[in-house]
């Protein structure tokens, strides 16, 4: 018996010998090291969107007023936009896969220091920690997936990433609903946490580094510059949607951080060796194409946030309910991302955009006549519709503005086209929280059947909200009548 276990052991060793062997001359199959990345994104993809959906139920829980419950999504999100900018830097500076797993370990300590739900500053703590490591893993897997991929295919490419995006973003609320529930919702955290630790081997054995290494200088300037500047826009941001437009707080630390931001921009447009090229936004396509999808980002995170409080706070149904009734929505968005690629890569930008930014714009009109009286099929069916418009031009948009750039750009254009857009998700928590707060107390309609879940909230600020995504959902629809494809005879590589 003792010699048989010692053959097995000794074929194991051998077996992960040679795999890791395989692994270091890039003899793995490409699909393997989607599959890692793939499997790590999703994992701080369910995470996050399963938040939004358990919020309620942890302001009860946690006995904080929804204003400042919402920190655990504004805090999480701010110190991931926060990452963001510095993850050009450590993508030419770090092996790839140290980066990944290093950054899963990060978000795997979050997820049980946050499980631990000791209070709400602990909880806070663990999701700042799990904000770390999404703002690097996210970009990081978009830059390898824009590297490897040719030009005419990177819309299909794009479109399979579209799929594990809008796959997690759709199980996250739904499963977020279902366990807090039926279970509570420490365990979400408990699971991110499982889901971690089985991605960290398979990263180890799998993962090549593919991406171009370099050893650029850490500029120390800029990194302070960065990290007060964004740090401080968001965090003001966050601190207006919770205390709304009148915070003195709020105003100082959105103006000191601008200071800082255009500190930062101006070091790096003069620099050699940038830590993050923001020169990349003087190309006209490239910008606006990080626009529109910054502004259709705040479209859909204004949804996720206003959706749960109204489902479970004015119409008093149940979080499972909430995640379930977004869930038709977000599986469109999610299998209709590689079928969109394609197009684009046949067809370009010009019909596809716009096509999708009217169909996206009527669906959020249509959301803002919800009142507390309107049935459940009512509020599927339009997300449902609103989302076809979200799927149809996410994916062709951000395929059109990378392809404006050059390959040897893309580990700069990433990072930087993710701080937009995380700066624009942040934004769009403030403005909705903050017009939601301000239409409730200007009209006071207390919630119906919710009893004291998000009480400060009324119908008419739910409207309020709604509202002020369409007015975002037009502004969308309008840009992408001026964005065109880039030929690739005109792209200089």
């Amino acid at each position: 018996m003792r010699n048989k276990r010692t053959k097995i052991s000794r074929v194991g060793a051998n077996a992960l010998r040679n795999q890791l062997n395989r692994r270091d001359r890039n003899e793995v199959p490409i699909s393997w090291v989607y599959t890692a990345l793939f499997m790590g994104t999703l994992v701080v993809i369910m995470n996050q969107n399963a938040i939004k959906t358990a919020l309620p139920q942890m302001i009860i829980d946690l006995g904080v007023v929804p204003s400042i419950g919402q920190w655990t999504i504004s805090g999480y999100t701010l110190v991931k936009g926060v990452m963001v900018p510095i993850t050009a830097f450590a993508m030419n500076k770090f092996r790839s896969r140290n980066l990944f797993i290093l950054m899963m370990l990060f978000f795997g300590a979050g997820s049980i220091i946050a499980a631990s739900g000791i209070n709400f500053y602990i909880v806070l703590v663990g999701t700042l920690l799990q904000g770390v490591a999404a703002g690097m893993v996210i970009p990081l897997m978009q830059t390898i997936i824009l590297t490897v991929s040719p030009m005419e295919k990177r819309g299909s490419a794009l479109g399979m990433m579209g799929i594990v995006l809008g796959f997690g973003g759709t199980l996250g609320p739904a499963l977020g609903g279902l366990i807090v529930d039926q279970l509570s919702w420490h365990f979400i955290f408990w699971f991110s946490f499982i889901g971690s630790v089985l991605v960290i081997p398979l990263a180890q054995l799998t993962l090549t580094d593919v991406l171009p290494m370099s050893d650029p200088t850490l500029d120390w300037v800029s990194i302070r510059h960065s990290l007060i500047g964004f740090g401080l826009l968001l965090f003001g941001l966050s601190v207006m949607g919770s205390d709304g437009f009148k915070s003195v707080t709020a105003w100082v630390g959105i103006i000191i951080g601008l200071f800082f931001v255009i500190l930062f921009i101006k070091r790096n447009l003069q620099s050699e060796d940038p830590m993050l090229n923001v020169s990349l936004f003087k190309n006209r396509t490239f910008s606006l194409a990080v626009i529109i999808a910054m502004l259709g980002l705040m479209v859909v995170t204004g949804l996720t946030n206003v959706m749960p409080m109204y489902i479970q706070s004015v119409l008093g149904r149940s979080a499972t309910l909430s995640g379930l009734i977004i869930l038709p929505g977000g599986l469109l968005k999610a299998f209709i991302a590689p079928v969109t690629g394609k197009l684009f890569d046949k067809y370009g930008i010009r019909v596809i955009g716009p096509l999708g930014g009217i169909i996206m714009f009527s669906g959020t009109l249509l959301m803002t006549f919800v009142t507390e009286t309107t049935p459940m099929w009512y509020i599927a069916a339009v997300y449902l519709f609103l989302s076809l418009g979200f799927g149809i031009f996410n994916i062709p948009v951000t395929t059109a503005g990378m392809n404006a750039l050059p390959d040897k750009e893309m580990s700069h254009a990433t990072p930087a086209r993710q701080t937009v857009r995380q700066i624009g998700s942040s934004f769009a928590i403030t403005i909705v929280f903050a017009t939601m707060s301000i239409v409730s107390s200007v009209i006071h309609s207390p919630s119906t059947g919710a009893e004291d879940i998000g009480s400060d909230v009324s119908i008419y600020g739910i409207q309020g909200g709604f509202i002020l995504i369409a007015v975002l959902a037009f502004i969308t629809f309008i840009l992408t009548l001026f964005l065109r494809s880039t030929p690739k005879n005109k792209l200089s590589v």
